[in-house]
């Protein structure tokens, strides 16, 4: 029998002063559906919905939609564990099709003090809360790579959900905790 693996197996979450915290959710549930008629398929289901592209949402079941444009969006669900189980293959109504998005993709998240810090080290884009304020989507470079960073609520907390491809989840999550060495606690235990 096949299990799901995130490619950063064994590797725990890494924790800096000012609840600065890196942890892998790759082994959570992300899914996903595009095409011209998927923005009303998505308000059949579900309440809460993005009013434009680069815009992510709470629902009150804890799961986030994510729009990435007018025609696609993400549905996240940081505390369902993913599944095996393939989408459906065919369409799931007239120009809506599922965009499965578990095993392209791996989900890094970046919370506590200093996270807009650490993200300047490594992109462009100005993170801090009053420039990209939760609920904003930003689809950029990360350390040279193509990412999804969304600024969201989780458990109250402001906290970056970290999206990128699979093949590149180990190097971006290098790369963060290098750009998160000058928060971490260097004082000896004692």
């Amino acid at each position: 029998m096949s299990s799901l693996r995130s490619p950063l197996m064994g590797k725990q979450p890494i924790v800096g002063t000012g609840g600065l915290s890196l942890r892998d959710l790759s082994l959570s549930h992300r899914s996903g559906i595009r095409g011209l008629g998927a923005s009303q398929w998505l308000a059949s289901h579900h309440s809460s919905l993005p009013q434009a592209p680069n815009q992510i949402v709470s629902t009150p079941d804890g799961r986030l939609i994510m729009s990435l444009s007018h025609r696609e969006f993400w549905i996240l669900s940081p505390e369902i564990p993913a599944s095996l189980e393939a989408p459906a293959s065919g369409a799931l109504s007239a120009d809506v099709w599922p965009l499965y998005c578990q095993h392209s993709h791996g989900w890094l998240e970046l919370s506590g003090e200093g996270r807009a810090e650490v993200m300047a080290k490594l992109c462009g884009v100005d993170f801090c809360d009053e420039v990209f304020a939760p609920g904003q989507v930003a689809q950029t470079q990360v350390a040279r790579v193509s990412a999804v960073v969304a600024h969201h609520l989780r458990g109250g907390e402001r906290v970056f959900s970290i999206l990128v491809d699979q093949s590149l989840v180990d190097y971006l999550w290098m790369a963060l905790a290098d750009a998160m060495a000058e928060f971490m606690d260097t004082e000896p235990n004692g």
